[in-house]
């Protein structure tokens, strides 16, 4: 027995179509234009891209063994490769161009939920934002944890309090949009707090819901999470859209 709705799709960084460019998500273009280096990817963009989600046998309410399709819970883009995180999965699944499965990168059994993750190819690691809202992993290629940090708090600039979303520049540093403060806090790749910045620099009372970048930065925020702003690895502002 067979049912694509039997567990809950949650896409965890909300609206992140609105990152995305008409056409094909494979375009390469300069990161000036409408589609960059990096992309969150929605489900329907998979579908589009006629990627085979993974399926797993799970336990129905009536005590039966269903096949369920594992939706996913993060996708992004980076240049020709897209990695995903599917739901039930201790891996993040990694994807051609053509929508061929090539590779996977394992998570260390001791992580919780996942908020979020961001993919550092140049220094082969990711970022991931653990589900207790304050801390990130540092995880190389081959799943070997390399280094954790975050501290919760709500009175100095370095501490975190409810990670929204993150994304890593192309130097390597890790942007954090923080719920709490309603502002991007960065840090270093071994987890050193730089500076941070946010709705201040943009526009009064700017709710922000997500990040995405690389050469630029994009924050989708406005009552609607309608609005783009775009800025460059600094926090300084280029526009908005």
């Amino acid at each position: 027995m067979k049912r694509r709705s039997f567990l809950k799709s949650s896409m965890s960084v909300c609206a992140a179509s609105t990152f995305l460019a008409t056409g094909s998500v494979w375009a390469q273009v300069g990161e000036s234009n409408a589609v960059s280096y990096t992309q969150r990817l929605t489900e329907s963009d998979l579908n589009a891209l006629q990627f085979t989600f993974p399926t797993s046998l799970v336990e129905s309410p009536q005590n039966t063994l269903i096949e369920v399709t594992l939706n996913p819970v993060v996708a992004r883009r980076y240049s020709n490769k897209v990695y995903v995180l599917f739901e039930l999965s201790k891996h993040i699944s990694i994807y051609g161009s053509l929508g061929e499965k090539v590779g996977e990168i394992h998570l260390p059994k001791t992580l919780g939920h996942i908020k979020d993750f961001a993919i550092d190819e140049q220094h082969q690691r990711l970022f991931v934002a653990s589900g207790d809202a304050h801390s990130i992993y540092v995880i190389g290629f081959n799943g070997q944890l390399l280094n954790s940090f975050g501290e919760y708090g709500v009175e100095l600039p370095h501490q975190l309090s409810g990670i929204k979303s993150i994304t890593s520049d192309s130097r390597g540093f890790l942007h954090i949009l923080n719920a709490y403060t309603n502002d991007v806090k960065v840090f270093d790749g071994q987890g050193v707090y730089q500076f941070s910045y946010g709705p201040k620099s943009l526009t009064k009372n700017t709710t922000l819901s997500s990040i995405d970048g690389y050469q630029t930065i994009r924050l989708l925020g406005g009552k609607f999470q309608d609005i783009v702003y775009t800025l460059d690895v600094y926090g300084r502002t280029t526009g908005l859209s």
